[in-house]
Parts: C-alpha cells; structure tokens; sequence
C-alpha cells in the first residue's frame, strides 16, 4: 500500500542513486517510519480512522511504533493497541492468535547530503494454515471498536481467500499466525507499506525501494500482491501489477458520517517463469472457489 521478515533486515544490501541510499531499517529508525507514514496518509481521511493512522491522536502514532519495533525485535517495546472492554466476543473470551513463522522486511531510503529517511517498505512472508482459513477473521482485533474491528477482518478475509494455502505476506498490523505443517504451494510476496514523505515524493526513492522487491520476487519466481489506493494504483499498474478485486468500506454503517467510502485495489503482479515469461495472475474467482474448496476439507 502506498501512501502492503522475524528479521531486522532484508537480504538486499545497501544501493546507492546519486545522493539516495537503500539500506535495511533497523528499531532506531521506527518513529521516523511512523512520522513518514502517518504523513503520506495525511489526506487519506477515512483510511487515517479505519487504520488508526490519524496524527492528532498520539496513540495511534505510539501503536505504529510499538508495533514497527516489535517487527525489529526491540524487546522493550509495548502493546499500545487501544483496548475497548465493551467489544466482547459472544463467548466473552477472545481467541489467542496462533504462532506463525513470518519474515518481515523494512527498507529504507536515506537522503546521504541531509541524512534523513525520505521514504520506507515493508514487506511480510507469511503463510496460513488450514486451521486459520476458518478460524475469525478478525482474531487479535476483538478489544476494538466494532468499524475498526471490521474493517481489518474485511481486508483479512479478502486476502485469506486469494492466497490460501500459499505462502505471502501482509501487513503486521494483521494478527501473528503460525505455520503448520503443510506443503508449500508457492511463495506469494505482499508489499504491506511502501511511503515516501509527501515534500520528498516525485524523485524516485519510492520507485527505486519497488524495484528491489519486485527484481527479489523475479529472482525467487513468486507473485508480489499488494493493497493499493486509488493515488498508488498507477505507479503499481506501471510495474506489471494487475488489478483482481476491490475494497470498499463505508465507516457511515457506524455512524461516522461525512469521511465517504474507503476503496483500496487488490492487486498482484505474477511471478517470472524459468524462461523469463511472467505468469498468469489468477482470477479472483478463481482463487477464491479454491479456497474454499481447501477450507472446507
């Protein structure tokens, strides 16, 4: 998403442009990643509450950071997701999200002249159990108010039904998972965040964090899949990536009038064959009658 390992860095090694320089982002870094983040979604009104991206409320921002040094391995840092007692399950018990064996990347750009993160991606190699593809979707979410709650199982059970069994990657805002142990049917990369501060876009520092993941994916011959806004979509479509479904959400079904309705595209750029052809992407449909097919063994 513009605005889709445990490890601290990712396999790609430090690349220089001209005075830009792409290097793994380590814990140091995580209020800084936040800071970009949160402002690439400054005009994102609706996504700023679905996705607690909204500046003027200091615990979002402390719950992205919290979050982004858990991912880094900072054992200090703290669960400042904020918890509502009065969104109980019906069994008055939440479900403990299972283990999972994940990767997650974050790369960033430094502006080697004024030493400053201009701009960042993450990225996350997951895979989902049998177990978990009928298990609720928003497992890890059930303290939240109801529109957030729903809105994060929304983009879960979407992503659950394309992928299956394969193995991708997704946001770390979404529920830890465990692996169990099944065969491996594909790798199926997911940009989770690629941002760049809004007054630093426009001079290639989120293309050339792009093409790394991308040229990664080609080497390894997986499919990249990802979440894009309306903004982003063009950069992604110009990179080979093709649209499969969309995202809508309406926040006024909960009583939060005047922000519209959120729509976010759902798109994946297929993976090279040995000959260098790119594959098929499959259709949605597809994908999904799959996975049921598989959930319902």
């Amino acid at each position: 998403m513009l605005d889709s390992r445990s490890s601290t860095s990712s396999p790609a090694a430090s690349r220089t442009v001209g005075h830009l320089v792409i290097s793994p982002a380590t814990v140091h870094d995580v209020r800084r990643l936040a800071d970009i983040e949160f402002h690439a979604f400054e005009g994102e009104r609706i996504n700023q509450q679905l996705s607690y991206r909204d500046y003027t409320k200091p615990e979002h921002f402390e719950r992205t950071v919290s979050s982004y040094a858990k991912c880094l391995g900072d054992p200090d840092s703290f669960d400042s997701q904020p918890k509502h007692a009065n969104r109980p399950r019906s069994d008055s018990k939440a479900l403990e999200p299972a283990k999972s064996t994940s990767t997650i990347s974050f790369l960033k750009v430094t502006d080697t002249e004024t030493d400053e993160i201009l701009s960042f991606a993450k990225t996350e190699i997951k895979q989902y159990s049998q177990e978990e593809l009928i298990q609720p979707a928003d497992v890890g979410h059930e303290d939240e108010p109801q529109m957030n709650r729903d809105w994060f199982a929304l983009n879960e059970r979407l992503r659950r039904g394309y992928v299956g069994l394969a193995k991708h990657c997704c946001e770390s805002s979404m529920s830890a998972k465990h692996m169990a142990s099944l065969k491996i049917l594909t790798k199926r990369p997911d940009i989770g965040m690629l941002a760049t501060q809004p007054c630093y876009q426009h001079n290639g520092a989120g293309t050339m964090l792009l093409n790394i993941v991308l040229t990664e994916a080609d080497e390894a011959g997986v499919e990249v899949i990802l979440e894009s806004t309306d903004t982003a979509k063009p950069l992604y479509e110009r990179h080979g990536f093709v649209a499969v479904t969309e995202i809508r959400f309406s926040p006024a079904a909960y009583g939060v009038y005047g922000l519209g309705t959120e729509r976010q595209t759902v798109m994946v750029r297929g993976a090279l064959n040995e000959d260098g052809q790119r594959r098929e992407v499959k259709a949605w449909e597809k994908a999904m009658e799959q996975t049921s097919a598989v959930s319902s063994m």
